[in-house]
């Protein structure tokens, strides 16, 4: 029976967790520490009884901490759900309980019905979606990500004679940067749509690294990837490649010979049934139409038909669970 019931507290820590995000709890939490005051910072009339309730439900959860009848911030409600701080992932997490939990209450209707219309804002191929979202990326990209992207490029043999490298579809850029701070010599390209890189201009100005940064605006299917990278990083953002043969072959021809191809992507198994997070997280954007999502092996197999040299593929843990890291080598002149 424990599956039962580990399914239905779910929705309940989902809850939590939106409305602490929602009410700004750890910012008040950060001022004020017992239930009146704490009622006082918030807006309208609070009932204390039930305000102590989800105060409580956040304390189980592991976002706060009582003594004493009196509530303080939990580690990572201090560092990641308070406005002021540049890791703040509340935005991030609104924005993915939209996406993720939007059909979850319609999935009979849906099963019997088909996909539904989707809204222009919702379509994930769209740039205006994307543009909205890369905002609430860069904080998750300053978490640890950008340091684990580098820490896997810093780990190639071939990272520190490299010179030049892409990081296709780059969002804010913050992972070809904390790539760029390991290697001072390297230069870098940050390639995404138009409205995006509009965006990582931004943070590149804020880090002082534009003279060390040029970029590419385009759709990766049909604008030219230029060449002479010794490197190119794509983390999560192939699902929208059109005619994947074109594109790993055009990928295969803007590296130098000896270099390398790194993808960070998901990798199912069980015949579209596993790993449990990429299914769920992907279940309402699939019932809608929006089933991006590769098999485990699919990038390699079809980088190899590309014609790099060496592919190889293991497993990496990320915070959201466990991805495939893809290596690919272009064979040496």
């Amino acid at each position: 029976m424990t599956p039962i019931f580990e399914v239905l507290q779910g929705p309940v820590r989902m809850a939590i967790l939106k409305a602490a995000v929602e009410m700004g709890m750890a910012d008040i939490l950060a001022e004020v520490s017992d239930p009146k005051g704490i009622a006082a910072a918030l807006p309208g009339e609070t009932d204390i009884e039930n305000l102590t309730h989800f105060l409580d439900s956040m304390a189980g959860l592991g976002l706060a901490v009582k003594h004493g009848g009196h509530y303080l911030n939990l580690a990572f409600a201090d560092t990641s759900l308070r406005k002021e701080s540049p890791v703040y992932l509340g935005d991030m997490v609104l924005n993915l309980s939209r996406m993720q939990h939007r059909n979850i209450h319609r999935i009979e209707e849906l099963v019997h019905a088909g996909s539904p219309p989707v809204k222009k804002e919702d379509r994930l191929a769209d740039e205006s979606k994307w543009q909205a979202s890369v905002k609430h990326l860069t904080p998750y990209q300053r978490a640890g990500i950008a340091a684990l992207a580098a820490d896997t490029i810093e780990a190639l043999p071939e990272f520190k004679s490299a010179s030049k490298m892409m990081d296709i579809g780059c969002g804010p850029g913050l992972m070809c940067m904390e790539i760029l701070k390991r290697h001072p010599a390297m230069e870098g390209v940050l390639f995404d749509l138009p409205a995006i890189i509009s965006l990582a201009e931004k943070e590149v100005a804020k880090e002082g690294m534009g003279p060390r940064i040029s970029y590419i605006k385009g759709d990766y299917n049909t604008t030219d990837f230029g060449n002479g990278y010794d490197i190119i990083w794509a983390s999560h953002n192939l699902y929208y490649v059109k005619e994947f043969s074109a594109f790993f072959s055009r990928l295969h021809g803007a590296l130098n010979d000896g270099g390398v191809f790194i993808s960070l992507h998901e990798g199912t198994t069980g015949e579209g049934t596993a790993p449990e997070h990429v299914v769920l997280s992907r279940l309402s954007l699939a019932l809608e139409g929006q089933n991006y999502v590769f098999e485990k092996g699919e990038i390699a197999e079809h980088l190899r038909r590309a014609g790099f040299d060496s592919v190889e593929t293991s497993p990496l843990d990320l915070p959201v669970g466990e991805v495939e890291l893809t290596i690919a080598r272009k064979q040496r002149g």
